[in-house]
């Protein structure tokens, strides 16, 4: 079920995949560099997780069984492919997915249905897409956006909001995620590819939010030293062991301290996430000055946007058309668009944190 902002906590179908080896330079005609996918499709190639066809062709918009993406989850996960019988009754070791099934199967990653049948021709639709991954990442902390198409009583509801906090999915314009929907090959690609790598997942949410960019390591200074900020995979000395989603890490440089924070942008705010823990509201959409939000369970103090113009200098480099966001506590914090948060100062004025560098 969605997690509640204030206490945080694939797609597989008609997957044709060629049992040869990927190589590492394989151009696909149907696949130019104009395709929405095609980086993404050539990561999950060059990483031996899919390929072509005999003749060449990738057939992007082709939809992808349940077979098939049993054998991309498998490799994905290095799990054992060799053929064997299993225990769903139309799944045998001359199935060529049937190793990687089993295998699946047997983690917990993928089930078979009431009647003993695993039904690997059958085109995968993007509910069931979303509980696989899901499941593959560990995923559990949910996330703020909402589907209009998407009930909390809908078997695949936790899982799609999981795949969602993670930018796994981003939806469609229409604030739908389409659960009956099927999912092509190219589809699959880049949900795939944007749980296992951080830049496909800035790649789905653009660089024109405020939220910090996920491919970037961010140092900031403070008055006690510096603290680093890198999204990375897994959460160290938390007891989610199967957790194999990202999350930022802060690191204090001088004293080692670690904490962790999740981070989440949609069309109506920007929001900090803590594991397990609550979570505050950065930025209220659309950016207006005057816009104000409750920091507060009580809602008695508020953050206000009190300007969406000022010029910020930092050690980094000094940023014009900063967004001001002034507390009712006395803080007043800055974000830049395509950056993030670069400055936060005190009641009395003095630094609290600054972006020093960003590489």
């Amino acid at each position: 079920m969605k997690k509640l902002l204030m206490t945080v906590a694939i797609l597989v179908g008609s997957l044709v995949v060629s049992m040869q080896p990927a190589a590492a330079a394989v151009s696909f005609p149907d696949v130019p560099a104009s395709n929405r996918f095609h980086d993404e499709i050539q990561f999950l190639v060059n990483q031996e997780i899919i390929s072509g066809y005999p003749d060449g062709s990738f057939q992007p918009k082709r939809n992808v069984t349940r077979g098939e993406a049993a054998i991309m989850i498998g490799r994905a996960l290095d799990l054992d492919g060799t053929v064997r019988d299993t225990k769903f009754k139309d799944v045998s070791k001359n199935n060529r997915a049937s190793g990687y099934i089993a295998s699946a199967a047997a983690k917990g990653i993928i089930g078979g249905y009431p009647d003993g049948t695993f039904r690997p021709d059958q085109q995968i639709i993007r509910g069931d897409m979303a509980i696989i991954l899901s499941r593959v990442f560990g995923l559990e902390f949910g996330s703020i956006r909402e589907f209009n198409d998407v009930g909390m009583n809908m078997k695949a509801s936790e899982a799609i909001y999981n795949i969602a906090g993670e930018y796994i999915t981003t939806g469609y314009e229409d604030n739908s995620f389409r659960p009956n929907g099927k999912v092509t090959r190219e589809q699959f690609s880049a949900f795939l590819s944007r749980g296992m790598s951080p830049e496909f997942k800035q790649r789905a949410v653009g660089n024109e939010g405020y939220a910090l960019n996920m491919t970037k390591r961010y140092v900031y200074a403070t008055p006690n030293g510096d603290v680093e900020e890198v999204f990375q995979k897994g959460l160290e000395g938390f007891d989610v062991p199967d957790y194999a989603g990202f999350a930022w890490k802060n690191t204090d440089l001088t004293t080692k301290e670690v904490a962790y924070f999740f981070q989440e942008e949609t069309a109506n705010e920007l929001v900090t996430l803590f594991p397990f823990s609550d979570g505050f509201v950065d930025l209220l959409y659309p950016i207006e000055v005057g816009a104000g939000w409750y920091i507060d369970e009580e809602e008695t103090l508020v953050d206000e946007i009190t300007s969406v113009t000022e010029t910020v200098e930092t050690p980094f480099k000094t940023f014009t058309n900063a967004v001001e966001v002034t507390s009712d506590l006395g803080y007043t914090s800055y974000y830049v668009k395509g950056v993030g948060h670069v400055k936060t100062l005190d009641e009395n004025g003095d630094v609290v944190s600054e972006l020093k560098s960003m590489e």
